[in-house]
Order: C-alpha cells, then structure tokens, then sequence
C-alpha cells in the first residue's frame, strides 16, 4: 500500500492484490509491508515462477516459439533473479534448472492450446479507481488498484489468466469462495472496458512433481463490493493510527514464520529469541 497527501485535503491510496492478502492474513504484516516496502525477498520458489512467466511471456508475444527459445529466456530470467538478494527455502540451483523444462512442458501441453489464437494483451498493467468515501467528514479518500495481468483473451466468457507454479494443485472452491486477485482483477478489466461482469478467471497452474490444471472462477459487482468492505479497515488504520506502531498481529497462520514472513525477526521472531525463564518450583506454587 502507498499513500499520497494532497493540499487539498485528498488522499490516493494505492493498492496491489497481494498487499491485501498478507494484511488479511496478518495486520501487522501489512503494516510492515507499507513502512518497508522494500524488505520482503523472493525465495527459491518464487523465483522459479518469475521464469517460467518469462518463458511462457516470450511464447504469447512473439505467437508461439520454440520451446528451446522458451527455455533460453526462462533460464536467462532464473541466472538474472539469482544474482539478487533472495531465501533459499526448499530448493537449490540444480533443482531449480530441472523443474523449468518440466513446468513449461505441462504449459505447453495441457496451457498453450487454450489460449494460442486468442491473445490479445500479454502482461497488461492496470491502474483504476477501486473505491472512495470520506473519514471524519472532510478527508476524501481514493482508493486505486494495481497490479499486472498476466494474459488477456478474446474470450468474452474468461478472458483473464494468471500463472501460478504450485507445490499442490489448486482447490476450485476455495479459490471461488477466497482468493482476491480474480476479484481485483476482474473490476480492473471492468473499469478498463476489457469485461462485464460476471467476469471469468482462469488459474492456470502447473504443479511442480504433478501435472497442469486449469481452474476458472467468476465474479461480480457483489465481490468487488466485498473487497472494498475488506480493504477500508486497513485503510482506516493507515491514516488515522498511523504505521509507526504496531498494529494487530495474527501468528496462527502458517506462514507467520522465519522462512515465510519478511519481518518475522523483527516481530515474533524477536520475541522468541528473548530468554525465558521457567518459575521456580516456589514461584509456581
């Protein structure tokens, strides 16, 4: 999340899918993820998906290459994200030039067919106005949302993809019933004269050790509208309690650990490396 203040009393709030996920999972994160923006590193597996998206990228923009041409600027993408500052999580550098060629075959497989002769944007950044409302009476606020497409197609039905690379295949009900970036996608492609609601999403996601799938969820005006329900709170937050305290935190999700969260060891991870004495048996009693 970025904030603006104008001399007029305005303020633009500026807004990406996976910002609203990690506030949602955890405040405290989000907060974090405002003041230090710059402090969350990819690790291996994300890194992976940066190049697969790269290949897969180069294939709809130049309408179909080769798949050695694919594998020449996926790897090219893997060398450059390795020379940044990233965690090592789960895999080293030989698994990660293996598991390449293994997720853009299932892309090119069980993917590429549903979409070659339907592309009409490839990685379509956005920016449009997801909400505004007042606070106190006199502060107007704008909320925009950003972010990057992936793919999308001529297809009136579903005409947005994203790529995922995933350890797990996706679940259609939770992903119709939960995730938010179909939703904030979906009134990105509205507000740009792309779609009507309802508006289709595909995931299409290529399990690494397991094979594609092509999950489609829809949405409408109604999870737009619970979107913008989700975000003011945050919102809210930012400006009238400020980010330079900490803000509610939630450490029973998953992810709230050393390996997954950027600011554990400035927030939980702090606290448990405090000592901790037990009572004594008196002290107890």
């Amino acid at each position: 999340m970025r904030i603006t203040w104008d001399e007029d009393g305005t303020i633009d709030v500026y807004v990406r899918q996976s910002w609203v996920n990690d506030a949602i999972m955890c405040p405290e994160r989000g907060r974090y993820g405002i003041v230090h923006p710059d402090e969350s590193l990819p690790n291996d597996a994300t890194i992976l998906g940066t190049a697969v998206h790269a290949g897969i990228a180069h294939d709809l923009e130049e309408t179909g290459v080769s798949r050695a041409r694919m594998l020449e600027v996926a790897y090219q993408s893997l060398h450059d994200e390795m020379q940044k500052p990233m965690k090592w999580v789960k895999y080293n550098r030989t698994q990660l030039h293996n598991l390449v060629p293994e997720l853009l075959d299932m892309y090119i497989a069980d993917l590429r067919p549903d979409v070659m002769g339907h592309v009409a944007r490839v990685e379509r950044g956005f920016k449009f106005m997801l909400d505004r409302f007042t606070i106190d009476r006199d502060l107007d606020v704008r909320v925009h949302g950003e972010g990057t497409v992936d793919l999308v197609v001529t297809n009136e039905r579903v005409p947005l993809w994203d790529w995922k690379t995933a350890g797990r295949k996706f679940q259609v009900r939770e992903k119709q019933e939960k995730s938010i970036q179909p939703t904030m996608y979906a009134a990105a492609a509205v507000a740009h004269g792309m779609a009507t609601y309802p508006v289709g999403f595909n995931f299409g996601v290529m399990v690494r050790g397991g094979s594609a799938q092509i999950v489609t969820v829809t949405r409408n005006e109604g999870h737009v509208e619970w979107l913008r329900r989700q975000i003011r709170p945050f919102i809210r937050a930012a400006i009238e309690m400020g980010t330079d305290n900490t803000w509610p935190v939630n450490d029973t999700h998953y992810l709230c650990s050393d390996t997954w969260c950027p600011n554990w060891s400035h927030c939980k991870g702090a606290a448990l490396a405090s000592p901790v004495n037990p009572p004594t048996k008196k002290e107890a009693a």
